[in-house]
């Protein structure tokens, strides 16, 4: 039995395939064509899942590096408020002094909570950057933020003279920071960037340098380069895992490739046992 007004269906979705077909072989009024090709569309793709598990990585190592941070302070404190609970104190004054102590150290807590709670909420998306003049100040500030506790998880000395008086100032630093002969970034300072793409390109290149290191110091240092371009040197000193061979890190790889697409670089400028040297060059805006 045939089916009522098949003939008519049939026609019409050939029409409207044929216009499909149209469509796609002529070329668009923009000179920049918004569709990819077959190619292309599974290289982004690919670039895309990339990108996504890499900060998948980072965001478990943060983590990790939050709950170990919080545990040993609320561990001390429970300690202190055991003491004032089982009437173990010799006065009413230290058990006041011991619940004073507690109450100030878990305010700081919930502040670093809060702070780090902030910082893992960025939305990093993985559409095709879009390049616009970026305020390098603070971006840096929170690229610190988010890897100074995986750098104190493995006894590395984290300065970053570029930020001044900022990261003085900053919780768990854990060390003084070197002099620089260089003055503090300026915190007006623009570079042409994606924020989203930059933050995660910085961000491999400082999970890669701390994983490098065995033990030692990252520092940070920002000076102009060529004219039109700004660039930002860490220099790690200390015990290195050999071979150093950043090609085989995606993070790196991830990195390099964003950079590259914003137009900037990144490269090794030294390598040994001892002393690693990190380049990124960034377009100014």
């Amino acid at each position: 039995m045939k089916e009522a007004g098949s003939p008519v269906l049939l026609t019409g979705s050939l029409n409207l395939c044929e216009g499909m077909l149209r469509s796609a072989s002529s070329k668009p009024d923009s000179s920049q064509d918004p569709f990819l090709t077959p190619h292309e569309e599974a290289v982004d793709w690919q670039f895309a899942f990339e990108r996504s598990e890499v900060m998948r990585g980072f965001q478990q190592e943060l983590l990790l590096s939050i709950g170990h941070e919080l545990r040993n302070p609320l561990s001390s404190q429970m300690g202190s408020l055991q003491l004032v609970l089982s009437n173990l104190c010799e006065s009413p004054e230290e058990e006041r002094e011991y619940i004073r102590g507690a109450k100030e150290a878990v305010l700081r807590l919930i502040q670093l909570l809060e702070e780090y709670t902030r910082l893992a909420r960025h939305d990093l998306p993985i559409q095709p950057l879009q390049p616009q003049p970026t305020l390098l100040y603070p971006l840096l500030q929170d690229v610190h933020s988010l890897t100074r506790l995986q750098a104190k998880d493995q006894g590395i000395r984290y300065d970053w003279p570029a930020l001044g008086a900022w990261a003085h100032a900053t919780e768990l630093q854990g060390s003084e920071l070197q002099g620089s002969d260089l003055p503090p970034l300026s915190e007006t300072l623009r570079v042409w960037a994606d924020p989203h793409g930059l933050l995660q390109a910085l961000l491999g290149v400082c999970r890669w340098g701390i994983r490098t290191l065995r033990y030692g110091s990252m520092i940070l240092e920002v000076h102009p380069s060529l004219e039109g371009q700004l660039c930002l040197e860490w220099s790690l000193e200390g015990r290195c895992h050999i071979p150093i061979e950043p090609g085989v890190s995606a993070a790196w790889r991830v990195s390099e490739r964003l950079l590259s697409q914003m137009g900037g670089h990144l490269e090794l400028c030294e390598s040994g046992l001892y002393r690693v040297g990190i380049r990124v060059l960034l377009r100014t805006a």
